[in-house]
């Protein structure tokens, strides 16, 4: 429900709508995730052809992005994008060692895409108690039934097929359907969110 003259959460900076998230707004966590979409995609394309289920990279893109937001301090002086890409990463990192660990593979040609070391960042992956990781996944799930509370099934499908990498002729290939209806419903998705969570 939309809080009376609240400005817009579009006005606020990625640091800002951290904050928020802190206290617990899931609006402004919707709004980072629309902000996102395009760095949680990016971010997942090294991992397409690991054995890893759509739906997971989608989820742990959020909750990498969710960590970030309750965990970012600007007194450590990176940029909010900077820290959440991150967290994002190592997130995806630690599903993708967790998969392969299930298939009893080895990890010795892995490499960290971790570059904390260097920027002086406290990363939280790795650190998580299991109390924070429940709580971010219940955030993270929380935040999907709205997702869907909004978008048309269509919608839903490529916008989780595009955060898991997809290019819009292989969404289009997977859902029997144009690149062009698949840019347009991705279109349309961030619209509705944008429209929903902005209020």
């Amino acid at each position: 429900m939309a809080v009376p003259n609240r400005t817009p959460l579009t006005d606020f900076s990625d640091g800002q709508l951290a904050v928020l998230v802190k206290d617990g707004d899931s609006d402004a966590f919707a709004e980072l995730t629309a902000r996102y979409m395009s760095l949680i995609r990016y971010k997942s394309a090294p991992f397409h052809s690991a054995q890893l289920e759509t739906d997971d990279l989608c989820q742990e893109g959020l909750v990498g992005l969710y960590n970030a937001a309750r965990t970012y301090n600007s007194a450590n002086g990176a940029a909010f994008k900077t820290y959440a890409g991150t967290c994002i990463a190592n997130r995806m990192i630690m599903a993708y060692r967790s998969a392969l660990s299930r298939k009893n593979e080895p990890l010795s040609n892995f490499v960290s895409l971790s570059d904390g070391e260097h920027s002086g960042l406290e990363l939280p992956v790795g650190g998580w108690d299991p109390e924070t990781l429940l709580a971010s996944s219940e955030g993270v799930g929380q935040l999907w039934e709205k997702i869907r509370s909004v978008l048309s099934e269509r919608e839903l499908r490529v916008l989780r097929l595009y955060l898991s990498g997809y290019s819009y002729a292989e969404i289009a290939a997977k859902l029997a359907i144009t690149a062009k209806a698949a840019d347009n419903a991705l279109q349309r998705a961030r619209i509705k969110l944008k429209s929903r969570f902005n209020g």
